[in-house]
Order: structure tokens, then C-alpha cells, then sequence
């Protein structure tokens, strides 16, 4: 573990100009506050690693046990109702309770527990239970630990210091997604159990406990005043109320609903119409997250050449082309090839809305303002997106990267409103 922070910690972040504050501004050598192992690099490395060792393979490892693709879809999407209702109240105990790096430890300790417990789960039932319990206790780590980052970035900005850049601190969360897909390679055998899954999220989790109680700043707790430290997120909710902000919201529900069909089916389209080998899966979704780094590092360029309006543009066209190549091709190397637009989906999707979202947040709701995003809006999503596709996949899979193609397109459009700058551009 010490050696993981210790190289993490050591890594030069991306420098650019800056465009605004606090989305991009150079970097400098860390205070002694935030210096060492006290950053979020290596947290964001371990949560994204639990998601690196089950996500690629869970619907493999569920079709395995006898599950439907009506079924595994179901799975998806009760695992995702945790997404709508944890987030949001474990980023208000947040602000107004407990510290963030607490809640972190305990939670990745449940959802290593539950994966554990999932190991000898035979039926649809206690699959489906233990499942949704570990996705409950992982999901909401990701706005906490959002806004640990955005707390310390602030804290920099009080002082007069320079900020790290969301991406070029998120990014590493890419390199943790990575490294489990890399090393099961080495242990999922032709016709062998899929436990080696189990066993590598269980070590992310614990090393998620250790990390995240020891390691993590120590940011100060948000304002107390009267107003607003019985309730952030209803400050929260009207910031989210504002018409530009909602409209941009209502095109991510739709994103996150249309890539729950990629996210859900595409390893079976790989080992089912594909053709490809279910040890080559892990591997092939690190394509795509190899490449999802290169883009992460070269957003804040990509900002200042197209606007981040622009940015989300043409990341959605990318997810539709992706989705549109799956539903109407099954070749092999077109399903490895889809892979080069996973970089800009992973710019759309889960980079710039906490950015977007942070620019418009006070110090007092700033974990919840994360959490209802979250909750609302790209939970809400994956749960529709995951009813919605499996629904259609058990008549058709081509038709339901076909279809998610199409919402892709609508929330293109949308973008357009969701932008005030779009009015003073000529």
C-alpha cells in the first residue's frame, strides 16, 4: 500500500493554461497539508480498481450461473437503485456529520464483504441481493471522494495556491481500472470459475479501508452556519433547478441510460457474437482505458481549443457512432475497435459533469451538490438504461445498442441549451 501512494503520490500532474477556476490551472508542488501520501490520486486508483476487477466481467460471471440477459439486466438495474438513494445520504452525512474519509473506509468495507459473500451464491435471488448490496456500499465513494478533491482544491484557492486539475487527478482512477483487467488475465482459465473476480475486488476494497482512514487530507468541514447546515442539499436542489444546469443534467440521464446497454452487453457481445474467449474481456476493456487516459490528460487542452460545450458535442456523437457499430457489425475487430471512442464517453460521462456541476457549488453543499447529481440524474439513468436494455436484449442485442444509439443523438441535442456561455460565442 505504501508503495502504491508512494508512486501515485510522485506522479507529475498535466499542466495547461488556465481557462477558468476552478476548472484548469497549473499545478505546483504540493503544501505540507496535501503533501506525501495525503492526496486523492491513490484513492481514486482504488476505487476504480474495485470497478476494474467486477465490472468487465460480472455479466460473464452472471450468464455463467445460468442467469438470462433478461435477468442480468434486472441485476444491473436493482444494483443501480443504490446509485438513486445512497449517494445522496451518505454525502449529506458528509457535510454535516461525518468525515468524508470515515465514511469511505466503512463503505468499502460493505462492499467488499458482500462480494465476499457472493462467491458461493448459487439463483437469481441471493445473486441479485448481494450484488445490489456491494453496488449500495461502492457507489456512493465516487461523489465523496469528488468532493474530498473539490474541498482540498478549495482550500488551495483560500490560500492563494494553485489548484490540480479534476482531470489530472481523476485519471489515475483510469490507471486503477487497468491493473485488475491486466492481471486476471493470468488467472481466468478456459472453462475455469470465475473466482479470481471476487478475490481481486475483495483486496481493492481492503485496501480502500487502509487508504482511505489513513491516507486521505484532512479537509476542513464545510460552514455551519443557520441557514444552510440543517439542509445543503436543498441548496443543493435549487443550484440543480437553475434551467441550463437542469437541461445539462436531463442529457446525462439520458447518456447514463443509453451506455448501460455497452456497460451491461458488451462483454457478452464480445464472448457470444463475437466469438472472443471470455480471458481476453478484461483486456479488451483496457483498450479502451488506455486510451480513456490519453484523452484525460489532454482535456483541459481539449477545453481550451473547443469549449467544453463543444467537448460534450462530440463525445455523445462518439458514444452513438460506438453503440451504432455494435448493433449492425459483429466482427471481431470491430468490437475491439469500438474501443477508440471510449475515451471521449469517459470525458462525457464521468469527468465533466463534476466539473461542470463544482463550477456552480458553495463550500457549504459541495459534497452534496455531487450526491444529488448522482442520485437523481445519473443513478436514475443507469436504473431506467438497465431495466430498459436487458428488456430489449432478451428479444434483441443489436436492437438495443441500436436504440441507445438514438437517445445518444437526443442528448446531443440538448446540450446545446444546456450551455450559457453558447449565447455570447460568435
Amino acid at each position: 500500500m505504501r508503495v502504491i501512494s508512494r508512486c501515485l503520490s510522485s506522479a507529475r500532474a498535466h499542466t495547461g493554461r488556465p481557462v477558468t477556476a476552478p476548472l484548469l490551472k497549473p499545478t505546483e508542488t504540493s503544501t505540507p497539508a496535501l503533501a506525501g501520501v495525503h492526496s486523492t490520486k491513490p484513492q481514486y486508483f482504488l476505487s476504480y480498481a474495485v470497478l476494474g476487477a467486477i465490472v468487465p466481467f460480472v455479466s460473464v460471471l452472471l450468464a455463467e450461473r445460468g442467469l438470462s440477459r433478461q435477468q442480468i439486466g434486472n441485476v444491473w438495474a436493482v444494483s443501480s437503485l443504490g446509485v438513486i438513494f445512497t449517494p445522496i445520504l451518505v454525502t449529506l452525512l458528509a457535510d454535516s456529520a461525518i468525515a468524508a474519509r470515515v465514511l469511505m473506509a466503512g463503505l468499502f468495507a460493505l462492499a467488499g464483504l458482500f462480494l465476499a459473500l457472493l462467491a458461493p451464491a448459487a439463483g437469481f435471488w441471493p445473486i441479485l441481493a448481494l450484488y445490489a448490496l456491494h453496488t449500495f456500499a461502492l457507489q456512493p465513494i465516487f461523489p465523496l471522494q469528488d468532493g474530498v478533491h473539490f474541498a482540498a482544491q478549495a482550500l488551495r484557492r483560500g490560500r492563494g495556491l494553485a489548484e490540480a486539475p479534476y482531470h489530472t487527478v481523476r485519471v489515475w482512477g483510469s490507471v486503477g481500472y487497468i491493473v485488475p483487467g491486466a492481471v486476471l488475465y493470468f488467472f481466468l482459465k478456459p472453462g475455469a470459475a470465475m473466482t479470481p473476480v471476487l478475490v481481486c475486488g475483495i483486496a481493492c476494497c481492503a485496501a480502500g479501508v487502509v487508504y482511505a482512514l489513513f491516507f486521505l487530507p484532512r479537509t476542513p468541514p464545510p460552514p455551519r452556519d443557520v441557514a444552510h447546515a440543517r439542509l445543503p442539499t436543498l441548496a443543493a436542489a435549487r443550484a440543480i433547478g437553475e434551467r441550463h444546469v437542469l437541461i445539462f443534467c436531463a442529457a446525462m440521464f439520458l447518456l447514463h441510460a443509453a451506455s448501460q446497454a455497452y456497460y451491461q452487453f458488451y462483454p457478452i457481445h464480445l464472448t457470444e457474437r463475437a466469438g472472443i474467449d471470455k480471458r481476453w474481456v478484461g483486456l479488451i476493456a483496457n483498450v479502451g482505458v488506455v486510451i480513456e487516459i490519453f484523452f484525460m490528460l489532454a482535456f483541459g487542452r481539449l477545453v481550451r481549443w473547443l469549449t467544453l460545450r463543444r467537448v460534450m458535442y462530440v463525445g455523445a456523437l462518439a458514444i452513438a457512432v460506438r453503440m451504432l457499430l455494435l448493433a449492425v457489425v459483429s466482427n471481431a475487430y470491430v468490437a475491439v475497435g469500438v474501443q477508440l471512442a471510449h475515451g471521449l464517453a469517459v470525458l462525457v460521462i464521468h469527468v465533466a459533469p463534476p466539473i461542470f456541476l463544482d463550477a456552480r457549488a458553495s463550500d457549504r453543499y459541495r459534497n452534496s451538490m455531487q450526491g444529488l447529481y448522482t442520485m437523481a440524474f445519473a443513478g436514475a439513468g443507469k436504473v431506467v438504461g438497465a431495466f430498459a436494455s436487458g428488456w430489449v436484449a432478451q428479444r434483441s442485442l443489436p436492437l438495443t445498442f441500436a436504440l441507445s444509439a438514438g437517445v445518444c443523438l437526443l442528448a446531443t441535442g440538448m446540450f446545446y441549451f444546456a450551455f450559457e456561455e453558447r449565447r455570447h460565442e460568435t
